[in-house]
């Protein structure tokens, strides 16, 4: 973040009120949001960027809340007692491919290309969430008999998120973090999203 930020496309000016300080930025939000909106921005091209406030409100609550960390919130915390599945549970190719894309990812990094990048990751999380929303693990967690099939979902929507993450490591190391003291396995480096997590525990 340089000196200033320009407001939903206005030319900057101080009588206007159309440019919010990065300090001032820095003193209120978190440095994340804003690191995710210009990569869903950025491309190859030299282009001017713009901060519409109202569009970043609704990407950062759009894609990072109800997307990508609502995978974690709601799966996690049945998670609680059991800890992942000792064998990565059959998700219909989800994680496969997933990791698949890795490579498509890395590439639009290495060439500056942030918002394909943002797009494919984005891409994933649409397909992951409907695996949650269609096995509803809140539901499960409610008959003892369907405890083994709540663990299995679980640890399939954790590892989905995980993928996810490590994806979206370069632009949010903060996450990144958070996500390595969740399951106890910091995250590292891009291969780690080859290979699924499984048998261990979940920390609060």
């Amino acid at each position: 973040i340089h000196g200033f930020l320009t407001v939903d496309g206005e030319k900057m000016s101080k009588s206007k009120g159309t440019f919010v300080s990065a300090q001032t930025y820095l003193n209120h939000l978190d440095p994340s949001y804003l690191r995710y909106y210009y990569a869903a921005k950025l491309s190859s091209r030299i282009d001017d960027l713009d901060l519409s406030l109202d569009e970043f409100i609704a990407k950062v609550n759009t894609d990072l809340v109800g997307k990508v960390v609502n995978l974690a919130s709601r799966s996690a915390k049945f998670l609680a007692n059991t800890g992942l599945a000792a064998a990565y549970p059959d998700d219909g190719g989800l994680f496969a491919d997933a990791a698949a894309a890795g490579d498509e990812i890395a590439e639009a990094y290495e060439s500056c290309d942030y918002s394909r990048a943002m797009r494919i990751i984005m891409g994933l999380a649409d397909r992951a969430n409907p695996f949650v929303e269609d096995n509803k693990p809140w539901e499960l967690r409610k008959d003892e008999s369907q405890a083994g099939r709540l663990q299995d979902v679980c640890t399939v929507a954790i590892n989905l998120f995980r993928q996810l993450i490590i994806y979206l490591a370069p632009v949010l190391p903060d996450l990144a973090a958070k996500t390595g003291e969740l399951l106890g396995n910091p995250i590292e480096n891009w291969d780690q999203s080859k290979q699924p997590l499984v048998g261990t525990s979940i920390n609060k």
